[in-house]
């Protein structure tokens, strides 16, 4: 995504602000794929957040980015920690830098709204072996789970997204998949002759869900809750790509998140040291390569 290629990205503070993949999403992922651990694929990796999860699972790992920043980040993150077979390498999702059937698993994380998504599927085809996993997997905007219903908690952040006196004409178009769950690509997937055994998935039930037929409910989450203070959840938010956006096109503007974040707090009464409980909705697809 290019808002995350440009000079003055904080890949870090991304690494360490965004949502945390659990054991839970591993844990269903190796007991769904059935073919070997030699190699896993992480497209759109950023500063690797989810591919270090599948290093004790998988010979090798590669995290694929557009971003050399996030390169940046993710290999120091890999080399702090110890982690010897995760490597990374600058790429697009439509073009892998990837040999032919080389792959076992193949996930995107957050990252497949921004890709040219039929050139994708095509490559997807192409790099992974016969039999592998195909795994997409997307989150909608955070809710403030502890707030009670009046505080309108599970709505703060989509106010911010979504209103167009706000954020909502700096997202990428790519950003309306997320609030259909990934549904077109579901049928894209579905409509080829190349995968079987797909299936979508979310957690938890949530309303968008009404209008889709055969997506299930996951028994857990895969995303880890986290509470920190409010002030720490408005940093959060400007890890978005859309507040980038903003940014760089209002350069002497009076910040547009601390406006909102200053205004809310103060209607409601809420400090920027509150602790506040994060949540994020959840949703994959998983298909398998036919052999």
């Amino acid at each position: 995504m290019s808002a995350f290629s440009f000079k003055g990205f904080n890949a870090d503070a991304y690494l360490a602000l965004r949502p945390a993949y659990n054991r839970a999403l591993v844990q269903w992922l190796l007991g769904y794929h059935v073919g070997k651990r030699v190699c896993a694929a992480d497209i759109a990796c950023g500063p690797g957040t989810f591919t270090v999860n599948l290093s004790p699972e998988f010979d090798h790992v590669l995290g694929v980015d557009p971003s050399l920043i996030m390169i940046e980040s993710a290999r120091n993150n890999a080399r702090t920690n110890d982690i010897v077979n995760v490597k990374y390498k600058q790429g697009f999702g439509e073009s892998l830098p990837i040999a032919t059937d080389t792959v076992d698993l193949l996930t995107v994380m957050q990252g497949a709204h921004w890709f040219k998504f039929a050139d994708f599927l095509s490559e997807a085809q192409r790099v992974l072996r016969p039999g592998g996993t195909l795994v997409l997997v997307g989150y909608g905007y955070p809710e403030i789970a502890s707030w009670p219903e009046s505080m309108k908690g599970r709505t703060f952040a989509r106010t911010l997204a979504t209103d167009k006196r706000l954020l909502r004409n700096y997202w990428d178009n790519g950003y309306t998949l997320i609030d259909e769950l990934y549904a077109p690509f579901l049928d894209a997937i579905q409509a080829s002759t190349g995968y079987t055994d797909v299936q979508h998935l979310q957690f938890p039930k949530t309303e968008q869900a009404t209008s889709l037929h055969g997506i299930n409910v996951l028994p857990e989450s895969w995303i880890d809750s986290r509470t920190m203070p409010l002030g720490g959840f408005r940093a959060y938010v400007k890890t978005w790509s859309a507040y980038k956006s903003w940014k760089d096109q209002h350069p002497h503007d009076a910040d547009i998140i601390d406006t909102f974040f200053d205004e809310q707090q103060s209607a409601l009464g809420k400090p920027s040291s509150e602790e506040v409980k994060i949540e994020w909705p959840h949703f994959a697809i998983v298909a398998r390569k036919r052999l």
